[in-house]
Protein backbone atom coordinates (compact mmCIF):
# COMPACT_ATOMS: atom_id res chain seq x y z
CA UNK A 1 0.00 0.00 0.00
CA UNK A 2 1.28 3.21 -1.17
CA UNK A 3 0.87 6.78 0.35
CA UNK A 4 -1.31 9.07 -1.11
CA UNK A 5 -1.06 12.79 -2.04
CA UNK A 6 -2.09 15.04 1.37
CA UNK A 7 -5.32 16.22 1.63
CA UNK A 8 -6.82 19.76 1.01
CA UNK A 9 -6.17 21.33 4.46
CA UNK A 10 -4.47 17.76 5.98
CA UNK A 11 -1.38 19.04 8.22
CA UNK A 12 1.64 17.16 7.94
CA UNK A 13 3.79 14.80 10.60
CA UNK A 14 7.20 14.33 11.22
CA UNK A 15 8.89 10.80 11.33
CA UNK A 16 11.48 9.90 13.75
CA UNK A 17 13.44 6.45 13.66
CA UNK A 18 15.02 5.53 16.85
CA UNK A 19 18.61 3.93 16.67
CA UNK A 20 20.77 5.51 19.64
CA UNK A 21 21.47 2.22 21.78
CA UNK A 22 24.03 -0.37 21.63
CA UNK A 23 22.92 -3.54 21.43
CA UNK A 24 24.69 -5.48 24.13
CA UNK A 25 22.86 -7.95 24.17
CA UNK A 26 23.66 -8.95 20.18
CA UNK A 27 27.55 -8.92 20.92
CA UNK A 28 30.19 -9.57 19.60
CA UNK A 29 27.96 -9.03 16.39
CA UNK A 30 27.23 -5.33 17.17
CA UNK A 31 30.12 -4.57 19.48
CA UNK A 32 31.17 -2.31 16.92
CA UNK A 33 28.32 -1.85 14.66
CA UNK A 34 25.12 -0.66 14.61
CA UNK A 35 21.99 -3.03 14.98
CA UNK A 36 19.81 -1.27 12.47
CA UNK A 37 22.42 -1.36 9.95
CA UNK A 38 22.51 -5.37 10.41
CA UNK A 39 21.68 -7.12 6.97
CA UNK A 40 18.19 -8.65 6.57
CA UNK A 41 17.97 -10.56 3.95
CA UNK A 42 21.11 -8.64 2.33
CA UNK A 43 19.05 -5.62 2.76
CA UNK A 44 20.24 -2.82 6.13
CA UNK A 45 17.49 -3.66 8.55
CA UNK A 46 17.09 0.25 8.79
CA UNK A 47 16.10 0.03 4.99
CA UNK A 48 12.64 -1.65 5.60
CA UNK A 49 11.28 1.05 7.75
CA UNK A 50 12.56 3.80 5.49
CA UNK A 51 11.70 2.62 2.33
CA UNK A 52 8.18 2.80 3.84
CA UNK A 53 8.55 6.33 4.91
CA UNK A 54 9.36 7.49 1.60
CA UNK A 55 5.89 6.49 0.72
CA UNK A 56 4.01 8.53 2.24
CA UNK A 57 2.75 12.41 1.29
CA UNK A 58 2.31 14.17 4.42
CA UNK A 59 5.55 13.24 5.97
CA UNK A 60 7.51 17.00 6.56
CA UNK A 61 10.99 15.52 8.00
CA UNK A 62 12.51 12.42 8.51
CA UNK A 63 14.78 12.06 11.22
CA UNK A 64 17.29 9.36 12.48
CA UNK A 65 18.25 9.75 16.28
CA UNK A 66 21.95 7.36 17.25
CA UNK A 67 24.73 8.39 19.17
CA UNK A 68 27.88 9.45 18.95
CA UNK A 69 29.72 6.17 18.64
CA UNK A 70 27.87 5.40 15.65
CA UNK A 71 27.35 8.54 13.54
CA UNK A 72 30.15 8.02 11.12
CA UNK A 73 28.20 4.66 10.25
CA UNK A 74 25.35 6.37 10.24
CA UNK A 75 26.43 9.71 8.03
CA UNK A 76 27.88 6.82 5.29
CA UNK A 77 24.93 4.18 4.92
CA UNK A 78 22.96 7.70 4.54
CA UNK A 79 25.47 9.04 1.80
CA UNK A 80 25.52 5.72 -0.14
CA UNK A 81 21.57 5.39 0.10
CA UNK A 82 20.91 8.59 -1.44
CA UNK A 83 18.80 9.44 1.83
CA UNK A 84 18.87 13.26 1.34
CA UNK A 85 15.70 13.43 2.86
CA UNK A 86 16.51 12.17 6.34
CA UNK A 87 18.43 14.05 8.84
CA UNK A 88 20.39 12.33 11.42
CA UNK A 89 20.46 13.89 14.71
CA UNK A 90 23.52 12.52 16.75
CA UNK A 91 22.67 11.73 20.97
CA UNK A 92 25.73 12.88 23.20
CA UNK A 93 26.41 9.66 23.92
CA UNK A 94 29.68 7.31 23.69
CA UNK A 95 28.83 4.03 25.36
CA UNK A 96 26.41 1.78 27.16
CA UNK A 97 26.90 2.83 30.73
CA UNK A 98 25.82 6.76 29.23
CA UNK A 99 22.82 6.28 27.03
CA UNK A 100 20.30 8.28 26.78
CA UNK A 101 17.79 5.72 26.82
CA UNK A 102 15.10 5.51 24.12
CA UNK A 103 13.07 7.90 26.23
CA UNK A 104 15.44 10.00 26.86
CA UNK A 105 16.37 10.14 23.17
CA UNK A 106 13.31 11.35 22.07
CA UNK A 107 12.86 14.47 24.41
CA UNK A 108 16.63 15.30 23.38
CA UNK A 109 15.79 15.15 19.22
CA UNK A 110 12.49 16.76 20.84
CA UNK A 111 14.19 19.61 22.03
CA UNK A 112 17.33 20.15 19.96
CA UNK A 113 14.86 20.35 16.69
CA UNK A 114 11.94 21.91 18.24
CA UNK A 115 9.11 19.54 16.95
CA UNK A 116 5.58 20.99 17.72
CA UNK A 117 3.56 18.57 15.20
CA UNK A 118 2.08 15.24 14.93
CA UNK A 119 5.02 12.45 15.17
CA UNK A 120 5.54 9.12 14.07
CA UNK A 121 8.52 6.87 16.29
CA UNK A 122 9.56 4.21 14.70
CA UNK A 123 12.01 1.72 16.89
CA UNK A 124 14.97 1.22 14.06
CA UNK A 125 15.05 -2.39 15.55
CA UNK A 126 11.94 -3.35 15.00
CA UNK A 127 10.31 -4.32 11.59
CA UNK A 128 6.89 -4.56 11.00
CA UNK A 129 4.29 -6.15 7.65
CA UNK A 130 1.90 -3.17 7.87
CA UNK A 131 2.70 0.36 5.96
CA UNK A 132 2.94 2.94 8.23
CA UNK A 133 0.26 5.05 5.90
CA UNK A 134 -2.37 2.58 7.66
CA UNK A 135 -1.35 3.58 11.15
CA UNK A 136 -1.57 7.22 9.76
CA UNK A 137 -5.17 7.24 8.36
CA UNK A 138 -6.29 5.27 11.68
CA UNK A 139 -4.61 8.02 13.63
CA UNK A 140 -6.48 10.84 11.65
CA UNK A 141 -9.34 8.82 12.03
CA UNK A 142 -9.56 8.44 15.74
CA UNK A 143 -7.91 11.61 16.48
CA UNK A 144 -5.70 10.68 19.36
CA UNK A 145 -2.38 9.17 20.08
CA UNK A 146 -1.60 5.65 18.74
CA UNK A 147 0.10 2.93 19.57
CA UNK A 148 0.50 0.07 17.27
CA UNK A 149 0.07 -3.36 19.10
CA UNK A 150 0.57 -7.12 18.34
CA UNK A 151 -0.87 -10.31 19.58
CA UNK A 152 1.97 -12.56 20.68
CA UNK A 153 -0.50 -15.63 21.23
CA UNK A 154 0.45 -17.18 24.31
CA UNK A 155 0.92 -15.65 27.96
CA UNK A 156 4.23 -17.18 27.97
CA UNK A 157 5.59 -14.81 25.24
CA UNK A 158 3.60 -12.06 27.14
CA UNK A 159 5.60 -11.85 29.52
CA UNK A 160 8.72 -10.89 27.73
CA UNK A 161 6.80 -7.39 26.37
CA UNK A 162 5.42 -4.32 27.76
CA UNK A 163 1.27 -5.44 27.39
CA UNK A 164 -1.76 -3.33 27.10
CA UNK A 165 -5.18 -4.19 28.48
CA UNK A 166 -7.28 -2.12 26.37
CA UNK A 167 -11.33 -1.80 26.53
CA UNK A 168 -14.17 -2.78 23.65
CA UNK A 169 -13.64 0.59 22.33
CA UNK A 170 -9.46 -0.44 21.56
CA UNK A 171 -8.31 2.57 24.11
CA UNK A 172 -5.79 1.46 26.65
CA UNK A 173 -6.46 1.24 29.89
CA UNK A 174 -3.38 -0.31 30.90
CA UNK A 175 0.53 -0.62 30.46
CA UNK A 176 2.50 -3.54 31.95
CA UNK A 177 6.07 -3.86 31.50
CA UNK A 178 6.92 -7.72 31.35
CA UNK A 179 4.67 -8.80 34.08
CA UNK A 180 4.29 -12.00 35.26
CA UNK A 181 0.87 -12.17 34.74
CA UNK A 182 -0.33 -10.58 31.49
CA UNK A 183 -3.66 -8.95 31.65
CA UNK A 184 -3.42 -9.91 27.79
CA UNK A 185 -1.36 -11.02 24.99
CA UNK A 186 -1.41 -7.61 22.99
CA UNK A 187 1.89 -6.11 23.01
CA UNK A 188 3.20 -2.96 22.87
CA UNK A 189 5.67 -2.47 19.75
CA UNK A 190 7.53 0.35 19.22
CA UNK A 191 5.30 2.24 16.37
CA UNK A 192 3.88 5.39 17.76
CA UNK A 193 1.83 8.11 16.10
CA UNK A 194 1.46 10.99 19.18
CA UNK A 195 -0.45 14.05 18.42
CA UNK A 196 1.56 17.29 18.86
CA UNK A 197 0.40 17.92 22.39
CA UNK A 198 1.67 14.64 23.36
CA UNK A 199 4.72 15.33 21.62
CA UNK A 200 5.35 18.84 24.23
CA UNK A 201 4.29 16.56 27.05
CA UNK A 202 7.83 14.43 26.40
CA UNK A 203 10.01 16.96 27.97
CA UNK A 204 7.87 18.15 30.92
CA UNK A 205 7.56 13.95 31.91
CA UNK A 206 11.43 14.12 31.57
CA UNK A 207 11.52 17.32 33.29
CA UNK A 208 9.54 15.76 36.40
CA UNK A 209 12.10 12.68 36.98
CA UNK A 210 10.25 10.23 34.67
CA UNK A 211 12.66 6.86 33.55
CA UNK A 212 14.28 7.49 30.42
CA UNK A 213 15.23 4.23 29.26
CA UNK A 214 12.03 2.48 27.66
CA UNK A 215 9.15 4.40 25.74
CA UNK A 216 6.99 2.15 27.49
CA UNK A 217 7.59 3.87 30.62
CA UNK A 218 6.31 7.31 28.87
CA UNK A 219 3.21 5.23 27.66
CA UNK A 220 2.13 4.02 30.78
CA UNK A 221 2.27 7.85 32.08
CA UNK A 222 0.10 8.85 28.88
CA UNK A 223 -2.81 6.75 29.58
CA UNK A 224 -3.09 7.80 33.10
CA UNK A 225 -3.74 11.74 31.55
CA UNK A 226 -5.41 10.87 28.15
CA UNK A 227 -7.36 8.42 25.48
CA UNK A 228 -4.55 6.59 23.79
CA UNK A 229 -5.30 3.72 20.95
CA UNK A 230 -4.28 0.62 20.73
CA UNK A 231 -3.81 -0.30 16.81
CA UNK A 232 -3.76 -4.28 16.43
CA UNK A 233 -2.10 -5.05 13.08
CA UNK A 234 -2.27 -8.00 11.39
CA UNK A 235 1.05 -9.94 9.64
CA UNK A 236 4.71 -10.10 11.26
CA UNK A 237 6.19 -8.44 13.59
CA UNK A 238 10.19 -8.77 14.76
CA UNK A 239 11.25 -6.46 17.54
CA UNK A 240 15.05 -7.54 17.17
CA UNK A 241 16.80 -7.56 20.55
CA UNK A 242 18.60 -11.11 20.32
CA UNK A 243 20.53 -13.37 17.64
CA UNK A 244 17.78 -15.88 17.73
CA UNK A 245 15.35 -12.97 16.79
CA UNK A 246 17.39 -11.38 14.33
CA UNK A 247 18.17 -14.76 13.02
CA UNK A 248 14.14 -15.71 12.59
CA UNK A 249 14.21 -12.18 10.83
CA UNK A 250 16.42 -12.81 8.16
CA UNK A 251 15.46 -16.31 7.53
CA UNK A 252 11.71 -15.00 6.99
CA UNK A 253 12.20 -12.44 4.61
CA UNK A 254 14.75 -14.43 2.88
CA UNK A 255 11.89 -16.85 2.03
CA UNK A 256 9.31 -14.62 0.84
CA UNK A 257 11.70 -12.51 -1.44
CA UNK A 258 12.62 -15.52 -3.33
Amino acid sequence: MNGRQRAEGETGIDAIVLAGGFARRMWPLTRDRPKQLLPIAGRPMIRYTLDKLKDIECIENVFLSTNEAFEEQFRGFLRDHGEERVKLVIEPSTTDEKKLGSIGGLGYLIRKEHLSRDTMIIGGDNIFDFHPFEAVERFREAGMDLVAVHDVGTMEKARLYGIVDVDDDGIITGFLEKPDVPPSTLAATAFYIFTAGTIRLVPEYLDEGGKADALGNFVRYLVNRKPVLAWKFPGKWFDIGSLEVYREANNYFEKISK
